[in-house]
């Protein structure tokens, strides 16, 4: 049992023990006019329960409203603020020592993970491997980027816009994979042989490292319409062909 219980039991013993001298003086008043023993037993609990009440009510207005007004008038004197202060943090230690005391297992807190701990450092082959993976992803961007400008400056002369657009879209396709799932024919100017069709796929199948018949395959299937007298062995055969009369030249080192 701390201080303060002990405080509140004997505050309270002392208002009961008065209210009940109280309450045994009206009953002699009341005896003393005359009245019954039944009479004063009335007037005496009457008395009593009147006087708790009248207390209850008046410590009620006192800790709500009289006592918060008090001390902020008494907690602008230094000298009450450092008596409040002590107070508090002798109340503090005594909850926890009731705490603690109380609890049979007590509670261990885990310190929090520090910043090193929870972040770990990447090790020399992680490095090495992203910075690898990163260089040749580069790469291929680049390479893709080369390939597209050569076909746009190749080909616009001999296509529309709009062709030109989906033959670009199908190279960026073709460049990470060998087969392409839907294609519809692009068309070309009448100018273009289809010798100049299958140099201009040998030289993007190249860059890209392409086999032959993959090749032969792809642009057979996007320029269905220049090269559908051609067999995709026949174009597989003979599109790195030297002709000295056509318009695109193989080239390997536009890439």
């Amino acid at each position: 049992m701390n201080q303060k219980s002990i405080e509140h039991i004997a505050l309270y013993s002392l208002v009961l023990v008065g209210t009940l001298v109280v309450g045994v003086l009206a009953r002699q008043f009341v005896l003393s006019k005359g009245v019954d023993d039944f009479s004063s037993s009335v007037a005496f609990f009457a008395t009593v329960i009147v006087l708790m009440a009248i207390y209850a009510s008046l410590q009620t207005t006192f800790n709500q409203f009289l006592l918060p007004r008090i001390e902020a008038f008494l907690l602008r004197f230094s000298a009450f603020q450092t008596m409040k202060n002590h107070n508090d943090a002798v109340t503090v230690s005594e909850d926890l020592t009731i705490e603690d005391s109380s609890q049979a297992i007590p509670n261990v807190i885990d310190p929090a993970p520090t910043t090193e701990e929870t972040i770990s450092e990447p090790s020399e082959y992680e490095v090495m491997r992203t910075n690898a993976i990163a260089e040749k992803n580069h790469a291929i961007q680049t390479k893709l980027e080369k390939v597209l400008n050569y076909t746009k400056q190749t080909m616009v002369a001999y296509m529309s816009e709009e062709d030109l657009n989906r033959l670009c879209a199908y190279i960026v396709e073709y460049s990470t994979s060998d087969t392409l799932q839907k294609i519809s024919p692009v068309k070309v100017d009448s100018q273009l042989k289809s010798i100049d069709i299958m140099h201009f796929g040998w030289n993007i199948g190249k860059a890209f490292s392409k086999k032959r018949i993959h090749t032969a395959i792809f642009i057979k299937n996007v320029f269905a319409h220049a090269l559908r007298d051609l067999e995709i062995s026949t174009i597989e055969r003979k599109m790195s062909h030297t002709e000295s009369r056509c318009k695109i030249k193989l080239n390997d080192k536009f890439y």
